[in-house]
């Protein structure tokens, strides 16, 4: 084939190729002329959803969480739950695609542990980062998940926690407009407060300011909320519960109904109601000042004078600004090893007490809400965050308790139905066996980690630091096998948690989290077989 026919066929090539192209390009034109099209409409229909916004009256909403409600006031502006779930999925959807991505490959092929640990670290930061710029419904969504390490891999878990202390402040000015609306007075007629004062802490849901009342001169911790809470807070919380009504339905008509999955009970919806209400009740400041004096009058007195509460002072307290005497000291975490120490006997019976005398509970004793003063006492603060506890359940808690102690399994599940645990109607026969194996390898491990710590001290001495570890990994182990058995049993048997027990449960991770505490269990152990 000489030069020519060479040519010939290139030229024709050429030809067909463009052709094809310019074929394609027109059969694309009109798809990407309409998906333009579409954005350009959407953009043009959000243009005034943020004064839509402003404009919807907080009178409208209610004080305590509603579904309904919420519903009635946000169905009627489309253009707000559009606008606010375009920034969600923008925001979301990258880091979404990237885990995603990660997860499908198993990783990042031929890296190292430290590596993969750096990773970690990098999408942690970046989830915070996420959490933070989606405002005070995610944070605490964050804040709820920091304490869950079996739900997150360490990295995640210790950025999530920054979500406590490491929220962005807002502007002095708005705080300001914002307690004179609220108290019907400039906030420099009440407090000792300019728009030169600058917060000594910010939250997810407000910032504090230390200040003086001009009326009678206390140093007072005032709290105020940062603007359109209420309204951001309620479209969130709308939003995410049509998110879980439409898993609940993909669950049960897709993934049951029509690919043949194991029926289950949806719980998405009550698990949302659940966070959605503890969440929205934080925003009325004079919930919390109820709570606060309510710790006051019927805690304080069984504790005596190593545990103290802030007073509040009602006349300069609304839903939206929280004045609280000001307490001078330090965060418990942070205190030397001989105060902490001190204290772990306090601290415990202050909580036990809470739970099985009071029937009321802190639920977010987390570090920043646990001081000690200048006299050497606990302070507890910032009581948004409450679990209400029935008599009933109190006392039923306590036999739970005492029944785990002696490894009554049977009398275990008896205290599970009666605290709406589990059904009456629970196939016993098909509980017990698998319980009470679960029961004994945990027993087995505690008595095995007792016997190492009493007698193996020279043992891991001896063989070094990489003994130790191992030691250590293996210990993980065991412990992480029998909650994975345990999780099995509450996956094949109805068991259900109340309300109120995830609040305390909530508490309670917490403070297991915090690792000078460690020996605490021994000092309730005492007080209950007392």
């Amino acid at each position: 084939m000489g030069p020519a026919s060479e040519g010939v066929i290139a030229l024709g090539l050429q030809a067909m190729i463009g052709g094809s192209l310019r074929h394609a390009a027109r059969r694309l034109r009109a798809p990407a002329l309409a998906v333009a099209g579409c954005a350009a409409g959407t953009s043009l229909y959000l243009r005034g959803a943020d004064e839509e916004f402003r404009h919807v009256s907080e009178s409208e909403l209610p004080t305590t969480y509603d579904p309904e409600a919420f519903a009635a006031v946000w169905s009627a502006h489309p253009r707000c739950c559009l606008a606010r779930l375009r920034e969600i999925v923008a925001r979301v959807a990258p880091l979404a695609a990237v885990v995603l991505r990660d997860s499908l490959r198993g990783g990042v092929p031929g890296e190292s542990e430290a590596e993969r640990d750096a990773r970690y670290a990098l999408r942690a930061r970046e989830l915070r980062g996420c959490l933070t710029d989606l405002g005070p419904t995610f944070i605490k969504a964050g804040q709820a998940l920091s304490i869950r390490p079996d739900v997150l891999p360490p990295p995640a878990v210790y950025e999530l926690q920054k979500l406590c202390d490491a929220v962005p402040s807002y502007p002095t000015a708005a705080s300001l407009a914002l307690i004179e609306a609220e108290l019907g007075a400039p906030a420099s007629s009440l407090f000792e407060l300019d728009a030169s004062s600058e917060p000594i802490a910010a939250a997810s849901l407000g910032q504090v300011y230390r200040c003086r009342l001009r009326e009678g001169g206390a140093e007072v911790a005032l709290k105020v909320q940062r603007p359109d809470m209420i309204r951001a807070v309620s479209l969130d919380l709308y939003l995410l519960r049509r998110y879980c009504l439409f898993v609940e339905w993909f669950k049960v008509r897709v993934l049951t109904n029509l690919l043949g999955a194991a029926e289950r009970t949806p719980f998405d919806v009550a698990l949302l109601d659940t966070f959605a209400r503890a969440s929205y009740l934080e925003l009325d400041y004079r919930h919390e000042a109820a709570n606060l004096e309510r710790f006051r009058t019927e805690l304080l007195p069984r504790l005596g004078s190593s545990v103290y509460v802030p007073r509040s002072y009602p006349a300069v307290t609304t839903r939206k600004v929280l004045a609280t005497e000001w307490i001078e000291g330090e965060q418990l975490a942070r205190s030397p090893p001989e105060v902490i120490n001190r204290l772990i006997a306090t601290g415990v019976d202050c909580f036990i007490s809470q739970l099985l005398d009071v029937g009321f509970f802190h639920s977010d004793p987390h570090p920043g809400n646990l001081l000690v003063d200048a006299r050497g006492r606990l302070v507890l603060i910032d009581f948004g965050l409450c679990a209400e506890i029935a008599a009933f359940d109190t006392r039923h808690l306590t036999s739970a308790i005492v029944n785990l102690m002696r490894g009554d399994v049977e009398g275990l599940v008896d205290d599970a139905i009666t605290l709406r645990f589990l059904p009456p109607d629970v196939d016993r026969e098909a509980l017990l066996p698998p319980l009470r194996r679960v029961f004994e390898q945990g027993r087995l491990a505690a008595a095995t980690q007792a016997s190492e710590s009493l007698g193996g001290g020279g043992r891991r001495r001896g063989g070094g630091r990489a003994a130790e570890y191992s030691a250590v990994a293996s210990k993980r182990r065991q412990f992480a096998a029998i909650s994975r058995d345990l999780n099995q049993i509450f996956f094949d048997f109805p068991f259900a948690v109340p309300e109120y027990f995830a609040l305390i449960t909530r508490a309670l991770i917490v403070l297991e989290g915090r690792p000078r505490l460690i020996s605490a269990h021994l000092v309730a152990s005492r007080r209950i077989s007392a």
